[in-house]
């Protein structure tokens, strides 16, 4: 005892640069060479993503594209994402992560680069659909190498170091992309496309894992191993997640298709003070996410979701009330604030009810079930905009506050039956 407290009585006296030094020294961030790697080419791939999210539209606006076809853009990205999340995850699972990252980063590039030789709206629609087979081969992956190489007790914290990268991406990227968009469109491409080079090289560099991470048998599946992997894909902490996963991506459905046109048609906002929205959103995120991610490993992440996952739905309200833009920048400082404390819980809940050999079909479906919420939600909202702009904000609102509830019970259900087990364990 005398010991424990010299120890805490040294850590004490230190000075708060020296306790900053050490608890950066113990950061999985600095102590894990592939979370680092796929953070950073995350980070930089996002920031290619960030680049031409407010500013595609837009150029696709400038080339005579209607709403109809905006629309048709975002659904064709959604459908192919949709379509191809778990064929793309169960390749993961069989070939290995990292191929498919760095072939989803490859094509990306190029299509980035396509965009400058395209004049005809309704070639939009197909690079969209090409972006979006793409793009189910980056997150996913992604996602399922952090739970190989991260400990279960502290893969909160990894989720969240990945989501302050991720978040930065998104951080950096509008900002940059709204600047270089003023000289034109064009240049907002051009970076997108270095950007996602960049993050190849890191993956090459900084990632290293075994070619093949799912354990392979002799013998062909029965009717009853599939059976038994469909179980294990549907628990009911993973449904939980999906309903968590299908409310959180309909405000992706209103990104894709009416965020730039709300507030640059509707609220008079410059091009340049759309893509700082992003950034006033994504700052927080990126600062605090590191520090919810130790919270949801110490804490019952059901409450959390539950907390900060409510607390969101007075804020989509008060977008669609507000018509002031710097308000809604504010606004949106604090929609981040709150962000940060469910994604990193949500992230860490998928990943314990995550079986070895099947975490990437599990991180694949989890993005399936909230494509399709984004791809609902494109269409919908599309259909409300036209009567009024307000309508479809507060409809995400009421529709994301629903599933937060749905499944933060559902995984709370989950946590009493496990923690019931333990106790019936030790009795």
């Amino acid at each position: 005892m005398s010991n424990n407290k010299q120890v805490r009585s040294a850590t004490m006296q230190r000075s708060p640069v020296q306790r900053m030094r050490t608890v950066l020294s113990e950061s999985l961030i600095f102590n894990n060479r592939p979370l680092l790697g796929i953070s950073l080419a995350v980070f930089a791939a996002f920031t290619g993503v960030g680049m031409v999210g407010p500013v595609r539209i837009l150029y696709a606006q400038s080339q005579g594209a209607s709403l109809a076809i905006i629309d048709a853009m975002a659904s064709a990205y959604l459908i192919s994402n949709f379509l191809f999340q778990y064929p793309v995850s169960w390749l993961a699972d069989r070939w290995g992560r990292k191929h498919l990252i760095i072939i989803g980063l490859l094509v990306q590039a190029l299509l980035s680069a396509v965009y400058l030789f395209v004049n005809d709206p309704v070639l939009f629609v197909l690079l969209r659909f090409v972006e979006g087979m793409a793009g189910a081969a980056i997150l996913p992956p992604a996602r399922a190498l952090l739970v190989d190489i991260i400990p279960p007790e502290r893969q909160g914290e990894a989720y969240g170091l990945f989501s302050a990268f991720f978040n930065a991406g998104f951080l950096l990227g509008p900002g940059i992309g709204g600047i270089v968009a003023s000289w034109g469109y064009a240049t907002a491409f051009i970076g997108a496309v270095l950007f996602r080079l960049v993050a190849i090289v890191i993956v090459l560099f900084m990632v290293r894992t075994a070619a093949r991470t799912a354990i392979t048998v002799d013998t062909p599946p029965t009717r009853e191993i599939w059976a038994a992997h469909a179980c294990a894909l549907f628990t009911l902490p993973l449904v939980g997640a999906y309903v968590l996963a299908f409310g959180d991506y309909l405000f992706l459905g209103f990104d894709m298709t009416l965020m730039p046109l709300w507030m640059h048609d509707s609220l008079g906002a410059a091009v340049a003070v759309i893509g700082l929205a992003y950034v006033m959103w994504a700052l927080p995120t990126t600062l605090l996410s590191p520090f919810s991610g130790r919270i949801a490993d110490r804490r019952r992440r059901s409450t959390l979701i539950l907390i900060f996952g409510l607390a969101q739905v007075p804020i989509y309200i008060a977008y669609g009330l507000l018509n002031v833009v710097w308000i809604i920048l504010l606004f949106f400082i604090l929609h981040g604030i709150v962000y940060a404390f469910i994604q990193p819980a949500v992230d860490a809940s998928v990943a314990a009810a995550s079986l070895s050999g099947m975490r990437a079909r599990v991180q694949g479906l989890y993005t399936t079930f909230g494509l399709l919420g984004a791809f609902i939600g494109a269409s919908s909202f599309s259909s409300l905009y036209s009567i009024n702009f307000r309508y479809p904000l507060f409809a995400l609102g009421l529709g994301y506050g629903s599933c937060v509830l749905i499944g933060g019970l559902l995984i709370r259900r989950a946590e009493r039956r496990t923690l019931l087990r333990e106790d019936a364990t030790l009795a």
